[in-house]
């Protein structure tokens, strides 16, 4: 119901951007970038997990290593033309990109046990295409408000590097994935503009944005240091997971690429992954009016 919710608002918004540009009589070029956070959630939730289990050792004799590193600032751009309509409207159509990467190293050592370690290297890129309705304030003014919000589809990827090692005896495995997902999502956002030449103009913005990716697929190939190697795809799934390997019981989140969902009787909660990509933005820039 949502996903067509979504797909109709899409429609009715894209007949107005049409209609909007037909009447059109100049445009402008509106280059931005920004920094901001994103809400990301289930690989924060596992990298999460993982951090909550070592300290449960811990608890227990163990020493911890390392620490995990959140998925959550980053740097942004885009680039837009805006096409100007009467009363102070435009309608702006624009291509983004979105990137958030941070490598975590962490482990525990324990006494009499062995070591156990994990390196994760997400890197999570997206490329909206984006429609939006402007309002500029009238006046011929140097300094100007606008607000204005849209509809985007997003472009998701995420490759991956998750390593294991562990010893005695000393032994790592190593996934390597590349998965991608696409979807809806929807912004607004508001700024002051400052006019210092008739035809150029800086500003800056705020922005919100929307928009949760829950549909990833892809391929991942396996190492270990073994020598084997094993390639699959399908699927990311998330799920909870009760520990075994240490003994606590505990449960933690878990992911898996795979063409079947996961099942067993240590599995509950299972779902296909989900990257939220939702947040809120700084954002300067520069306007070139034509």
């Amino acid at each position: 119901m949502k996903r067509k919710l979504a797909i109709l608002t899409t429609i009715i918004f894209v007949l107005f951007t049409l209609t909007g540009i037909s009447q059109a009589k100049d445009f402008s070029l509106k280059l931005t970038g920004g920094y901001g956070t994103m809400t990301v959630g289930d690989y924060n939730s596992l990298g999460g997990d993982f951090e909550a289990l070592f300290d449960v050792l811990v608890a227990a004799g163990a020493t911890k290593q390392g620490e995990f590193k959140s998925l959550k600032w980053g740097f942004e751009g885009e680039g837009e033309i805006i096409f100007k309509l009467p009363a102070g409207l435009g309608i702006g159509i624009g291509v983004g990109y979105i990137q958030r990467s941070n490598e975590s190293d962490l482990g525990v050592s324990i006494p009499l046990v062995g070591e156990f370690s994990l390196n994760m290297q997400p890197d999570l890129t997206a490329i909206p295409i984006n429609l939006s309705a402007y309002y500029f304030t009238p006046g011929a003014v140097p300094l100007k408000l606008f607000v204005y919000g849209g509809v985007g589809y997003y472009f998701g990827k995420i490759n991956h590097i998750f390593r294991v090692d562990m010893s005695p005896p000393a032994y790592w495995n190593q996934n390597e994935g590349d998965i991608k997902d696409q979807g809806f999502g929807f912004h607004g956002g508001a700024g002051l503009e400052f006019s210092f030449v008739p035809k150029v103009s800086f500003f800056i913005e705020g922005r919100a944005r929307y928009c949760k990716l829950k549909s990833w697929e892809g391929s991942e190939t396996s190492l270990d240091s073994l020598g084997a190697t094993y390639s699959h795809s399908g699927t990311l799934w998330y799920f909870e997971a009760q520990d075994t390997s240490f003994g606590t019981g505990q449960w933690f989140t878990a992911l898996a690429l795979s063409d079947t969902q996961p099942t067993g009787a240590d599995i509950r909660n299972v779902r296909k992954y989900e990257a939220d990509l939702s947040g809120f933005i700084v954002r300067v820039g520069i306007r070139i009016k034509f």
